[in-house]
């Protein structure tokens, strides 16, 4: 009975310790008494700022690229919505989705047909959707976070090359690359920090790993040459397993509400 006892005092201080952990100590509040930190049943919404700082950048350094943030702008974990479970745990939906169309024209040059007008034209389709938990660490407005996220991704891209006449803009010859429908399963980790700049405003950066397996559908080319027919070439499939992508992912704001 005596055993019985001691067993059940240990798990219930084991029980309250790991509560505790889960808790905010000491909440940092503002002037106005708002809390800095999130807390349990807190929604969060974070977004990849990349773009924004660059644009910023360019802004003030006076560069005369400058570039507002747009689909072109094709990164990982673009938005993360997030649900707290504790003050220190959290679950995480992250999605991105992108496009990018391009078209940019040249004069022929080297082994390419002479005295013609080149013209590409390249799209892109990347998106990405997991499901992942979050841990956090601290009690300052400096918080650490880790977890990871299990994601479903899909891309694809199509290039055309295409060489007329300079003279009269006659039909040269054209080259088409598909790549085939892209899809890819993986697991995530992701480590990093933020700082809570206002109540529950943070800036934050983040580290991943990948652990994926890729596939790669049917890709094919398409040739055409003057008035002859289309060539069409099959290119095969591929698929690849592979770990990595160590690196800074992204820069992100994050709103708690």
């Amino acid at each position: 009975m005596k055993k019985l006892l001691l067993s059940v005092i240990a798990l219930y201080t084991f029980s309250l310790v790991n509560a505790q952990d889960e808790i905010l100590v000491n909440p940092i509040l503002s002037k106005k008494g708002e809390n800095y930190l999130p807390e349990m049943d807190d929604w969060a919404i974070s977004f990849n700022a990349d773009g924004i700082f660059e644009y910023i950048g360019n802004a003030f350094n006076g560069t005369l690229d400058n570039r507002a943030p747009g689909v072109d702008y094709i990164r990982s974990n673009t938005f993360v919505g997030k649900k707290f479970i504790s003050d220190k745990k959290a679950y995480r939906v992250v999605a991105n989705l992108g496009f990018n169309n391009n078209s940019r024209t040249s004069i022929s040059s080297g082994l390419e047909p002479a005295n013609a007008n080149k013209e590409v034209k390249t799209n892109a389709f990347d998106a990405a959707l997991g499901l992942g938990k979050e841990w956090r660490k601290g009690n300052t407005r400096l918080q650490g976070f880790y977890g990871a996220d299990v994601l479903l991704t899909a891309n694809s891209s199509n290039s055309e090359t295409t060489f007329n006449a300079i003279s009269d803009g006659e039909f040269i010859q054209s080259t088409e690359n598909k790549s085939g429908l892209g899809l890819g399963l993986g697991i995530q980790g992701f480590l990093g920090a933020e700082y809570f700049i206002f109540p529950k405003f943070a800036i934050g950066a983040q580290y991943t790993y990948r652990v994926g397996f890729d596939i790669q559908g049917n890709s094919e080319t398409t040739t055409t040459v003057g008035t002859a027919d289309p060539v069409t070439s099959d290119n095969g499939k591929s698929s690849s397993f592979g770990l990595g992508n160590v690196g800074i992912a992204s820069i992100n704001l994050t709103l708690h509400f």
